[in-house]
């Protein structure tokens, strides 16, 4: 676990059992999402490029939402999940670069 210093020394004074149970809480934990939605979305924002200027501002707002709950997934979710966004399967890094020139075109 990456726990800060005062975490870590709490965590310390804790029992085996205690710890334990930790651990095991830890991996009852539910993935909210698995990468491919956050990838289809993250698609989706540049692959549907027809529309009108209005909507570019509500797409903008959406993609920002999803890069944010990527990001909070990313830092959040056990080390298996990354590794499933960066699969060969899902291509996650690749899906990001794409998205981010397409972004960078589009605002120019």
């Amino acid at each position: 676990m990456n726990l800060p210093p005062d975490k870590l020394k709490l965590l310390s004074q804790y029992d085996n059992d205690k710890k334990w149970e930790l651990i095991c809480d830890q991996e009852r934990f539910q993935v909210k999402n698995p990468p491919s939605t956050y990838l289809t979305k993250i698609k989706s924002f540049y692959q549907d490029q027809g529309g009108v200027t209005r909507r570019f501002k509500r797409r903008v707002q959406e993609s920002t939402q999803v890069l944010r709950e990527l990001e909070i997934s990313l830092r959040t979710n056990h080390i298996g999940w990354a590794q499933e966004f960066l699969n060969e399967e899902n291509h996650g890094l690749d899906v990001l670069v794409d998205y981010l020139s397409y972004a960078q075109c589009d605002a120019s």
